[in-house]
């Protein structure tokens, strides 16, 4: 009888090939290097093909290896969208990897996280805040919660909520400087920038129809909403800034609205982005269902705006 090579005989060749080096793979699984090359040897025995090629220096795959390293993922992929279906059939429980940008994530995304934690006790989350645009697959996220203007194909992506920037400063600011009327009178004030809400170092207005566009002196530009926020509060000019920072401090009187009656023509929007395949999981998928659920028809901090009738 053919004896076939075991599935954590599998795994362990997966784990070589994504990591290219056999004691780097026994770290990871946390294996001895010997059981990990003897786990190696003996697929290739019943299997009856040399799958890598080791040098002093080097680990490579032969071209045996690469067939077998697609089929061994698929079947990896396989056993484990199996385990998540059974897991269906209990409340979601395992750890959610996510990642956010910085500002969103300390403001909202922790918060939404917490929520949700209450409601799974079995489930822990690592949240990782940074503001580049992370790569899913290859660094093994289920779920990014991103602001963006357009979307990654290689996503299914779920529209949580529109984000929009308002022009805002604080009460002092505001008190010992030109009144601003319109946005022609923004070209004296000292402005706080976000470089990607500029075109041209100017910031533009919207009212109906009308678009006004204003040449802004950056007092301070930072590529940091949250730098801009802190300005902001101290007083040091009038800011761009999404809603979800500022709709606390506006309702509590820390900030006030500047030109109400315009808005930004800039709009961004937020996704839940993950695999189509890890809706499959029953923890990815509660996590995404709870977000859909707290956004609904808006955002929890537009909520908190309209209520206190800004």
């Amino acid at each position: 009888m053919k004896h076939f090579g075991s599935l954590s005989q599998i795994s362990v060749f997966s784990k070589i090939a994504e990591l290219g080096s056999l004691s780097a793979a026994a770290r990871e699984l946390n294996l001895t290097p010997s059981a990990v090359s003897k786990s190696l040897a003996q697929l290739e025995e019943r299997l009856g093909v040399l799958l890598v090629k080791r040098s002093t220096r080097s680990l490579t795959l032969t071209e045996h290896g690469q067939i077998i390293l697609e089929r061994a993922n698929a079947i990896i992929a396989d056993v484990e969208n199996t385990l998540d279906i059974a897991r269906q059939f209990g409340r979601p429980e395992g750890s959610l990897r996510v990642t956010s940008s910085i500002a969103f994530g300390c403001k909202q995304a922790s918060v939404l996280i917490s929520q949700y934690l209450n409601l799974y006790p079995k489930v822990d989350v690592n949240l990782a805040l940074e503001d580049r645009r992370v790569n899913l697959a290859e660094e093994k996220y289920d779920v990014a919660l991103r602001i963006t203007s357009d979307t990654n194909t290689l996503y299914a992506a779920r529209k949580l909520a529109t984000i929009r920037w308002i022009y805002c400063a604080s009460a002092d600011y505001l008190g010992a400087h030109d009144p601003v009327r319109c946005p022609a009178d923004i070209a004296g004030q000292a402005c706080l920038v976000y470089p990607q809400m500029t075109r041209d170092n100017r910031w533009s207005f919207i009212k109906g129809d009308s678009v006004s566009q204003v040449q802004v002196k950056a007092r301070l530009s930072s590529n940091s909403s949250l730098a801009l926020l802190e300005a902001a509060l101290a007083g040091q000019g009038i800011a761009c800034l999404p809603a979800y920072l500022v709709a606390e401090h506006i309702v509590r009187q820390r900030l006030k609205i500047v030109l109400p009656a315009y808005h930004s023509d800039v709009q961004h929007t937020l996704y839940a982005m993950y695999y189509r395949s890890k809706y499959a999981n029953p923890l990815v998928r509660s996590f995404i269902d709870f977000l859909v659920g707290e956004f609904g028809d808006s955002s929890p901090w537009e909520r908190i705006l309209e209520q206190a009738g800004q």
